[in-house]
């Protein structure tokens, strides 16, 4: 998934992918660790509040269910 991507995750929140943190910053085949995501509605209650916006969190890879056309 790319940034600017909407995605749902396992427990049906929506969002919008703003960045990624990878597994291993400087490894061309590095898998995703982590997106940085502002949701439609509210986060889900296991993402990570990473500024003073509750909208903008920070969620596992794992957690992403699909992404949405």
């Amino acid at each position: 998934m790319k940034i600017g991507d909407m995605i749902e995750t396992d427990t049906g929140h929506t969002g919008l992918i703003l960045d990624r943190e990878m597994l291993y910053p400087g490894h061309p085949c590095s898998p995703v660790r982590n997106y940085i995501v502002m949701w439609n509605d509210e986060a889900p209650r296991y993402a990570q509040l990473i500024s003073g916006d509750k909208k903008i969190t920070k969620l596992s890879s794992f957690a992403v269910k699909r992404k949405i056309k």
